[in-house]
């Protein structure tokens, strides 16, 4: 299965951080409620809801992360 290209959308400093915390907190499997997301990363496809209201990183969100800052 061949990777998909995700375009490197330009996040700001809270919002790089935000991706970051949150892919900390699923490794750790800490609770993210604390987490502040902003409206952008959830309309870029970079973080979602399940049906619960829970948020948490895409696919989409990772493949930006591994872009780099």
């Amino acid at each position: 299965m061949e990777d998909q290209v995700v375009k490197k959308i330009q996040l700001n400093d809270e919002q790089w951080q935000t991706l970051v915390a949150l892919l900390e907190a699923s490794a750790n499997r800490r609770p993210i409620e604390s987490i502040a997301i902003s409206q952008r990363l959830e309309s870029n496809g970079l973080v979602a809801s399940d049906p619960r209201g829970f948020k948490f990183l895409t696919e989409q969100g990772l493949q930006r992360l591994r872009q780099g800052r």
